[in-house]
């Protein structure tokens, strides 16, 4: 019975796992659309080391790397 249960928990997680895989970079690139980031060096914001911009007609502009330390902003295209 325990056999059972634990098989049945690990293909639910399976197929959780898969759905989230399909849907989660269509879902990234919504959000991401027609907004700036732009990235720094370290948690002072005042060393900027890449941008990517990401407009809603899904052109891509960017630049440099990215960080941890990033601010986001409207791209206004």
């Amino acid at each position: 019975m325990k056999y059972k249960t634990l098989r049945c928990l690990r293909s639910v997680f399976l197929a959780a796992l898969f759905v989230l895989s399909v849907a989660a970079p269509s879902l990234a690139q919504e959000t991401r659309s027609g907004h700036e980031f732009d990235y720094y060096s370290d948690d002072t914001y005042t060393c900027l080391v890449g941008v990517y911009i990401y407009c809603n007609d899904g052109a891509l502009t960017s630049w440099g790397s990215r960080t941890p330390y990033s601010i986001v902003s409207d791209s206004g295209c």
